[in-house]
C-alpha cells in the first residue's frame, strides 16, 4: 500500500506485499505549513501566500496591509504602503491634487475608488473591473477584483500587472 501526503501528494512510504491501494497522511513540510496556518498567520504573511498582488484596505480606501508582490509592482517598500490611500499607493498623479486621493474632482470617476466603496458598502464582491491609473508616465490599464474581508476590502491586481510595474519603475520612488 502506498501512503501519500493528502496535500502535496508526495510519496511518504510504500509497503510492498500489503494490499494494493493508497492511503493518506501528511508530510512534515505540509504539516509545518498547516501548523503555522492554523496557529494564526500575520496578515502580511497570509497575503504573501496569495499568487497575485493584493492589498487590504479599510472603508476609506486606506491600505491596512499589502503583499510583498504588490510592493514590488508598486516599487515601494511594503511598510511605506500602510496608511496610504489606494491612489497614493499606486502613484496616481491625481492623488497629489488638492484634496488628495478620494477627494479630488477626478476621484468620482475612479474605478478603483468606486469599486472599494461599493464592496465596502454592499458586501458584494466585484471581479475583473477594468480601471486606469494616471501615473506620471501616463495612463496605465489595470484589472482589479475586490471582495469583503471582515469589515475591510481585499483588492487584487488580477492581470499581469507588468504595465503598472513598468510605469512605476521608470519614476523614482516617493
Amino acid at each position: 500500500m502506498k501512503v501519500v501526503c493528502s496535500y502535496c501528494h508526495r510519496l511518504l512510504r510504500e509497503s510492498p506485499g500489503e494490499a494494493v491501494g493508497v492511503s493518506h497522511g501528511m508530510c512534515p513540510d505540509c504539516d509545518a505549513y498547516f501548523a503555522k496556518l492554523w496557529g494564526g498567520l500575520k496578515l502580511g504573511e497570509y497575503l504573501d501566500l496569495l499568487p497575485v498582488p493584493v492589498m487590504v484596505v479599510d472603508g476609506g480606501g486606506r491600505v491596512v496591509a499589502a503583499s510583498e508582490r504588490l510592493a514590488d509592482v508598486l516599487n515601494r517598500p511594503r511598510a511605506d504602503l500602510r496608511g496610504l490611500r489606494c491612489g497614493e499607493a499606486m502613484a496616481c498623479s491625481r492623488s497629489r491634487l488638492p484634496g488628495g486621493c478620494g477627494k479630488a474632482e477626478h476621484c468620482r470617476e475612479c474605478t478603483i475608488r468606486r469599486t472599494v466603496d461599493e464592496v465596502h458598502e454592499t458586501g458584494h464582491s466585484v471581479a475583473g473591473a477594468r480601471a486606469w491609473v494616471k501615473t506620471d508616465a501616463g495612463r496605465v490599464p489595470v484589472t482589479i477584483s475586490a471582495r469583503p474581508a471582515q469589515g475591510f476590502v481585499e483588492v487584487t491586481l488580477d492581470e499581469e500587472p507588468g504595465a503598472l510595474a513598468e510605469a512605476l519603475h521608470r519614476q523614482p520612488p516617493r
